[in-house]
């Protein structure tokens, strides 16, 4: 029978990371975190116009269903600068309607403080959407 006698010594691991190493992961996690970042905010200015963009044609519908002898009527839908039936964060859009006679306009203007104002359609930078009883909307890009 061969027996073999193990040291200590001779099989020792080592444990651990170079420096070298953990700079190079640093530096992997960086580059990735600077692309994904303004992918990110992108597509974050991008759901909340949609949400947006969906309150307002809820607005159109109900101001539509409050349409009465050639006028609307805006009850229910907005109290002073607060819209009543809007899903969208009044941090990021005001959501303003505008009625005159058998006309309005809803307008929903991007907050500053927000972010939200750095928002592009199609390369078009915009600071307010808005549509009218028409069906007319602007900027044409973003609709």
């Amino acid at each position: 029978m061969i027996q073999r006698e193990n040291c200590n010594g001779c099989r020792r691991k080592e444990i651990g990371m170079t420096l070298i190493e953990i700079m190079i992961v640093v530096v992997l996690i960086g580059v990735l975190a600077s692309i994904a970042y303004p992918t990110f905010t992108h597509h974050v200015r991008q759901a909340h116009r949609q949400t947006v963009k969906a309150d307002m044609l809820k607005i159109q519908l109900l101001l539509e269903q409050g349409y009465h002898n050639g006028q609307y009527s805006q009850t229910g839908i907005v109290s002073g600068s607060t819209c009543l039936v809007c899903d969208t964060d009044a941090r990021r859009y005001e959501i303003d309607v505008s009625i005159s006679g058998s006309q309005y306009t809803v307008t929903a203007t991007a907050q500053s403080d927000s972010g939200q104002v750095n928002d592009r359609c199609q390369d078009v930078q915009y600071l307010s959407l808005t549509l009218n009883q028409a069906g007319q909307a602007a900027p044409a890009e973003c609709w």
